[in-house]
């Protein structure tokens, strides 16, 4: 993407050329939900594809970002950014980035995404990966003339255009299949249709918590699925996986196969509870903090992925977990009491086969999306790794 005239591009510390603010997380009794004060980001979770998304406000925030600051994840996960729209409060689990005037904002955010997997290397921690102040500092960044930088920014950014519109047709399909469930199961508070109620353990054969073994990101016969890999409105994303070996008698274990549902019990507390239906035809490995759930003859395991991902189940999980060292946690016993409308098997089996149909158009988005998405990263790729 470089003239094949251009000399060796200058390298800079990120430091030198922006100034980086460390979110801090103001007291609790300062979030609210009726946006008094300003908008509140702690993480990923608020992120959306390009701008975070408001759930909650502060009314007395501690460290504040500024429209068209870069917002950067710096613990679990590690990498992923957005661009504030708005001045706003940031938690510790973010940091904001403003450029300063020989760094353009547009392209300094494309190279972050196309750093991210480098930098999420990065992270150190035992139970989540963080990074430091020090370490967002120190990232080299190449820095052509600002005139460069904004011909590089244009290109990415009507090749991302195109594949952020196709990703949105993706979207609505999920929200086809949660107004599907609302339509056929109705509200799971107020239950007009007079199903009977239960919990979850009424419907399920087995929970069983996933391997601890430590997986390689190039060596190893299964594919492992971790928390990252499920998306927080139910979907997959395979596109980081490690891997590992098993022994012949942890197969039935540790390997999740199509039909069956992984449920995340550790996270952060606006992640805990992540559930996705594993529909691959090649069976993969699964991470303790996950759970393998299988149905009984009772349910249908489309129906308990999409209760698990309704409005009312995300709060219900979210206000039920409990913290630990700054993770939140919903062990195998308190996923098996969650609440449920237990309908009649043959409506759920209904709903299962009209989300099969759904999920099949898709698949077929989906096709279109992954062609933008390669070409996004080619162009991505021809961009930065030729600078370095």
């Amino acid at each position: 993407m470089m003239n094949k005239t251009d000399k060796k591009i200058k390298m800079v510390k990120l430091g030198e050329v922006c100034e980086i603010i460390a979110g801090q997380s103001p007291p609790s009794t300062t979030y609210n939900n009726k946006a008094v004060g300003l908008p509140f980001y702690q993480g990923k979770a608020d992120f959306g594809e390009r701008n975070p998304i408001v759930r909650k406000w502060c009314s007395d925030p501690v460290k504040i970002a500024k429209n068209k600051d870069i917002l950067i994840s710096v613990r679990a996960p590690v990498g992923p950014t957005n661009i504030a729209v708005e001045k706003c409060c940031i938690g510790r689990g973010l940091s904001a980035i403003r450029c300063k005037n020989e760094i353009y904002m547009e392209y300094l955010l494309h190279f972050l995404r196309w750093f991210e997997s480098r930098l999420e290397s990065q992270g150190k921690g035992a139970t989540f990966k963080a990074i430091t102040q020090k370490d967002l500092k120190s990232i080299q960044i190449p820095l052509p003339p600002l005139a460069e930088q904004k011909r590089i920014a244009e290109i990415l950014d009507l090749a991302d255009e195109a594949r952020r519109k196709r990703k949105k047709n993706l979207a609505l399909y999920d929200d086809l299949i949660r107004s599907l469930f609302l339509k056929t199961f109705g509200d799971p508070v107020n239950n007009q249709y007079n199903f009977s109620r239960g919990t979850i353990r009424e419907l399920i054969n087995e929970v069983k918590y996933g391997t601890s073994k430590k997986a390689d990101t190039s060596k190893g016969e299964y594919p492992v699925l971790r928390m990252g890999n499920i998306t927080y409105d139910g979907n997959w994303n395979f596109s980081s996986l490690k891997y590992c070996d098993l022994e012949k008698e942890e197969l039935d274990k540790y390997l999740v196969h199509n039909g069956d549902m992984l449920f995340n019990r550790t996270n952060s507390r606006e992640l805990v509870g992540k559930t996705a239906v594993f529909r691959e035809k090649n069976p993969m490995a699964y991470a303790g903090y996950l759970i393998r759930v299988r149905p009984n003859k009772y349910a249908n395991i489309e129906f308990l992925s999409a209760h698990l991902n309704s409005k009312w189940a995300k709060q219900y999980l979210s206000a039920k977990c409990k913290s630990i060292v700054g993770m939140a946690n919903i062990n195998a016993q308190e996923l098996q009491d969650i609440p449920i409308l237990i309908p009649p098997l043959d409506l759920q089996n209904q709903f299962a086969k009209q989300v099969e149909e759904i999920n099949q158009q898709k698949a077929r988005e989906q096709a279109l999306y992954d062609q933008h998405d390669n070409l996004f990263n080619a162009l991505l790729q021809r961009a930065f790794k030729e600078m370095l």
